[in-house]
């Protein structure tokens, strides 16, 4: 029997090759990533807002206060009094509808979010000598967010309890490399440079860095003039 994703961890582990293949539609692409991401997302989705609402639970019952407390100079017990105010968690029956109609909007806006920013800094980079515009990026980065997508599997180790912590480092690296993964379906959509790709990915952290710390200062500003 065929493993489902054994395409998908090829792909990833040669990128270079993953996308020699003449490309699909776009809705093809944009569907393909639908039918594999969105599950995956739904059930991380789904697993962290029970871990939330547990962790929630335990520490408005005071089972869980944290010792280094008092080096922040915040007193346990004035911290305890103010932690049994909080309302009760809502149940997770009731919860389960709204994340699960969250989760496709989430995708969709994640894949349209890297299609504009990478895109744009292709263009800064130079990457657009064929000029095939805004679409092939859409296309490009839905192909390659159906592979990266599965990452997310090896990703669900983290969870665990014995091992979840050691393998803290391996997954952030992980993660790294499905970001600049992106970059690798770009190049070969836009017939650039892989760098060129790759290198997108990367400004693309650094632009949205600058105008987020630009937007933080700008709001420290306005707060100290208005007061």
């Amino acid at each position: 029997m065929r493993f489902p994703f054994a395409d998908s961890f090829r792909a990833l582990v040669g990128p270079g090759l993953a996308f020699k293949h003449p490309p699909p539609t776009l809705g093809r692409a944009v569907g393909g990533m639908a039918l594999v991401w969105m599950p995956l997302a739904a059930f991380n989705a789904v697993w962290l807002v029970r871990l939330g609402l547990r962790s929630y639970m335990a520490v408005r019952q005071g089972a869980v206060l944290p010792e280094w407390l008092g080096t922040l100079g915040l007193d346990p017990g004035d911290l305890s009094d103010l932690i049994a105010t909080l309302p009760p968690a809502p149940p997770f029956g009731r919860l389960l509808p709204w994340v699960l109609l969250l989760v496709p909007l989430v995708v969709l806006g994640t894949w349209l979010h890297h299609a504009v920013w990478d895109h744009a800094a292709l263009w800064l980079l130079g990457g657009m000598k064929h000029h095939r515009g805004f679409r092939t990026s859409l296309l490009a980065e839905a192909e390659a967010l159906r592979i990266a997508a599965v990452g997310t599997l090896v990703g669900l180790l983290g969870y665990l309890p014995l091992v979840g912590g050691a393998l803290a480092l391996p997954l952030l690296l992980l993660d790294a490399y499905l970001w600049l993964f992106r970059g690798f379906a770009l190049a070969a959509r836009h017939g650039c440079e892989p760098w060129r790709g790759i290198a997108a990915t990367v400004l693309h952290v650094v632009l949205l860095g600058c105008m987020t710390g630009g937007l933080f200062v700008l709001m420290l500003v306005m707060v100290r003039l208005a007061a």
